[in-house]
């Protein structure tokens, strides 16, 4: 921080206002102030003290506007340094705000995370299940189709047996018939013929 700048009082002239300056002196050596009529010495110390007044009061002004102006940039730097701070301090608590956030965030996003991935394995567990059920069903329905189609092979044959039984009966009873029928015939013809 600047350390605040104190006003001076202004520097007094090092010039002995007593003594005349160097243009006096070069004055009266060329011109004896009898034969001079141009302005005495007491009129240029006068206005030598003035113009030496006035310039101390011109500086002491630029002093006091300077120190002025100084104070004026010392309070407005500390302001801004006040202000800056204030914001820097709001910005570092809304940082570590959201830095917090950010941390729960995570954390919950990691917990879902965990979550769906126990779940996802849990699922692979029971998919793997049912296919292995679903494995073992397509089986048996299999057998149970195999078992189907050799009961009704052995349902069609043992029919087609039944058939061959019936018509081989039924054969055999027309076959006996027509014998009996020819011999009927046979035996007629023969009394026929001898009668």
């Amino acid at each position: 921080m600047a350390s605040k700048i104190k006003s001076k009082p202004p520097k007094q002239s090092e010039m002995t206002p007593d003594l005349p300056s160097d243009d006096l002196q070069l004055l009266s050596e060329n011109n004896p102030p009898e034969n001079n009529p141009g302005p005495s010495k007491k009129s240029l110390h006068g206005r030598r003290k003035r113009y030496m007044h006035s310039v101390s009061k011109t500086i002491y002004n630029i002093e006091q506007k300077i120190n002025h102006f100084l104070k004026l940039q010392h309070e407005q730097r500390q302001e801004i340094y006040q202000e800056h701070s204030h914001q820097f301090l709001n910005l570092v608590v809304m940082w570590n705000i959201d830095a917090d956030e950010v941390k729960k965030h995570g954390e919950n996003l990691f917990n879902i995370l965990d979550q769906q991935q126990e779940l996802f394995h849990q699922f692979q567990v029971i998919h793997k299940q049912k296919i292995e059920e679903f494995k073992e069903l397509c089986n048996r329905h299999l057998k149970n189709l195999q078992a189907i189609k050799s009961c009704r092979r052995k349902a069609i044959i043992e029919e087609s047996r039944k058939q061959m039984d019936l018509l081989e009966r039924k054969l055999t009873k027309e076959t006996v018939k027509l014998q009996e029928e020819k011999a009927g015939v046979r035996s007629s013809l023969l009394s026929l013929l001898f009668s």
